[in-house]
Order: C-alpha cells, then structure tokens, then sequence
C-alpha cells in the first residue's frame, strides 16, 4: 500500500471510531509503528488530526464543520451591529488581533480608516483591510481551514507568540455560561488560546444563536474573556457569566 493510500485508509477508520492506535493501525495495515507515527505526525502538521500519546483523534466531529460563505448570510444585521459596537473600543495607536469567523471579520471596515497594527490568520480580514493605508496589517502563517478561511496550527502559534496586542476580538461557534468557549475544531481551538495568551483584553463576538451551545473543541473558560458583545442575551445568563467578572454589551443597550 502506497503513503497516500495509507493515510486515506488511516482517515477511514479515525472517522469511523474517532480515534486510532499506532499497534493497531501498524498490523492492519503491515507496516511498522515507526511509518504509522510518521503518517500520523504529517498529517497532524496538515491539521488532518490531533496527536495522542500512542495515536490520534479527529480534530473535528463529522458534519460540524459549516463553511464561512454560509455563516456571513446568516444574522448578518446582528454580526454588523455587534462588529460596529466592538470597533468603538479601538483606539488610535493600539494594536489589535482580529480572530477568523463570520462575525469578527465585519469589524473590518468599521477600523479601516485608523492608525493602528492588525494582526490576523483570517484571509478575509486581510482582502478588507490590504487597502486600508492607516492600518499596519500583519499576517499569521499555518495550515489553511478552508471553511474558516483562516490559518491555524503551530506556524500561526508561534506568531501569536511573538507579539502583544491590546485587543483579541474572539470569535465562536457557541458559548454557555456554564462552561465557557468554544469552536469545531480542537487545532483551531488551540490556535485561538495563543491568540487569547498574546492580548491584554479579550473581547468574544458572538450573535445570540451561538448562546448555551456546545461544540467540540473548548477554547477558554470565562476568567479569559473581558468583554462579551451580542445582540441579545437571557437575564440568567447574563447574570452567570458576569459573576465571573465578565463585562457584557449589547447591541440594543448602545443604540
């Protein structure tokens, strides 16, 4: 059996069980635990997988994963407007990262015209701002997720590591006030707690459909988060996550 062979029938059976083993995967297929941990190890480095000790998991559930060219038509007045409240905690002179999703990417326009530093894995962050003369626009390298259309894994890491921002605008797939942050995938998670790790203040965008609901991968718990900024919330979840010190705004409150 041929690498790429291998690795497809690799992917088969981490999508059937959600998991795999070097001894296992080593006798089904007649190769030895040496060559599995080097498949396993690449397709890691291509975000295909998360490595365990003595195998690998998925980095994602089966059909969690929706593309960004849906989610920007969806709630998409709600997105604008949390966006445009986020934005008025910008500063001239500050430096700031933009996280990828549907909703961060709409801050764009709204700090296209001050002079401050963007860093961002999102590629659709970097189609609106690549014109803006005012910003100093960086850009994270890594492995590029398609329905996020941002860059994530270890090379992403190790930009975030090397610079301080005054703001990281977060973004979600589901929050709850129980449990904290989360997103679809785990690499994807583990990019955005480096991102998290290099800010003073963390602002999390999330529209209300993303309230009390729980995705794969955890990103953070609410002592990482300072501010919040929906469109709408519940009086009850309000009140848990503010007991964390967690400062909440919302669209209707800033009319």
């Amino acid at each position: 059996m041929n690498p790429a062979a291998r690795k497809k029938q690799i992917l088969s059976v981490l999508e059937r069980d959600g998991s795999v083993h070097v001894p296992d995967l080593a006798m089904a297929l007649q190769v030895s635990r040496v060559t599995i941990r080097n498949d396993l190890d690449e397709m890691a480095t291509k975000g295909l997988l998360v490595r365990t000790h003595g195998g690998a998991i998925t980095a994602e559930k089966q059909g969690s994963s929706r593309f960004i060219s849906q989610t920007l038509h969806e709630f998409t007045d709600q997105k604008k407007a949390i966006a445009q409240l986020a934005a008025t905690l910008v500063k001239p002179g500050q430096s700031i990262i933009i996280d990828n999703g549907s909703t961060t990417l709409h801050i764009a326009p709204f700090i296209a015209d001050l002079a401050i530093t963007v860093s961002t894995s999102s590629l659709l962050v970097m189609q609106e701002l690549m014109h803006a003369e005012k910003v100093d626009l960086l850009m994270a390298g890594g492995i590029l997720r398609r329905p996020s259309m941002g860059l994530m894994g270890n090379y992403a890491k190790e930009f975030y590591r090397q610079i301080h921002a005054d703001w990281c605008f977060l973004g979600a797939s589901g929050y709850s006030s129980k449990h904290g942050v989360f997103c679809t995938n785990l690499i994807e998670a583990d990019t955005k707690q480096t991102m998290i790790q290099s800010a003073s203040k963390v602002c999390l965008l999330v529209d209300s459909s993303k309230m009390e609901h729980l995705s794969l991968a955890k990103v953070c718990d609410w002592s990482s988060i300072h501010y919040l900024i929906t469109d709408a919330i519940t009086d009850d979840v309000r009140a848990a996550i503010e007991s964390h010190g967690v400062k909440i705004l919302t669209v209707d409150e800033h009319v």
